[in-house]
């Protein structure tokens, strides 16, 4: 189980994660724990807002949310 906050969809149901050889990163269904164990998840909320702003300057990623991993967690619990 992870803490800290994850970039999502607006509508909580895609999170950023890496993909299996670590070279890219993609949204995923959020469709268990599983996929949100898979997530890039970090403590800092400056931190992921940095990083956040960086992937969207080089084009990686469009408008997410950045949220509390408890948050979606509690979906499934």
């Amino acid at each position: 189980m992870q803490t800290g906050y994850v970039m999502c969809s607006a509508d909580l149901g895609k999170v950023l994660c890496l993909n299996q050889d670590k070279s890219e990163v993609v949204l995923v269904d959020v469709e268990g724990t599983q996929d949100l164990n898979r997530s890039i998840c970090l403590s800092d909320l400056t931190e992921t807002k940095n990083i956040y702003e960086r992937l969207k300057a080089h084009g990686l990623i469009s408008n997410l949310e950045i949220v509390n991993v408890a948050r979606l967690y509690k979906n499934f619990y």
